[in-house]
């Protein structure tokens, strides 16, 4: 029996090859799965240092693709490296711009989706993910769980001069691909 409705929609939106930055909003650590399910192409996707050794049902999805582990309060010259590696050979990267899935609603944005757009020139792809928070404890009580992706249109870095109001920009279109409650 499965016991999730899965639904995406917005396509048509992903540019038609790489690179560029899938940027959705985050809410558990199952959030790649669905993510990796609706765009149907491989992803790299950056995690956490601290969240490596997930366990196999959380981690299948980005371990699948490819996974940059990241220090989040210190980031290392090498990882910046290897996310460079991966744009340069036209690859698409997974950046969730909140950086973690704790707290409720919709989360400030941190930079490094803008970092990297505007570094290379390649646009970022808002998504909107609902559906996937608690979704394994609901699994197991056999509840039944909608999960649904939401892709916006792209985001092209050269029409915005500053780091800090692209990471703004992208934060409101992930918004606005979200129902009213998850904000």
């Amino acid at each position: 029996m499965v016991l999730t409705s899965f639904s995406s929609r917005g396509q048509e939106n992903l540019p038609k090859s790489g690179p560029y930055i899938l940027a959705p909003n985050h809410i558990d650590d199952v959030d790649p799965v669905p993510i990796t399910a609706a765009v149907g192409k491989p992803i790299t996707y950056l995690m956490a240092e601290d969240q490596a050794v997930l366990p196999w049902y959380k981690a299948w999805g980005p371990w699948s693709y490819g996974v940059l582990l990241v220090n989040r309060s210190k980031i290392k010259y090498s990882a910046m490296k290897n996310v460079q590696k991966q744009i340069k050979d036209g690859e698409i990267v997974c950046i969730f711009p909140e950086g973690t899935v704790k707290g409720e609603g919709l989360k400030e944005g941190k930079r490094g989706v803008a970092f990297f757009a505007k570094k290379n020139n390649i646009p970022i792809v808002p998504v909107g993910i609902t559906g996937t928070r608690g979704i394994i404890k609901k699994i197991r009580k056999l509840e039944k769980q909608k999960v649904h992706v939401e892709i916006g249109k792209p985001i092209y870095p050269e029409n915005t001069s500053e780091q800090t109001d692209l990471t703004k920009r992208v934060m409101k279109e992930i918004k606005n691909l979200l129902p009213a409650d998850h904000h």
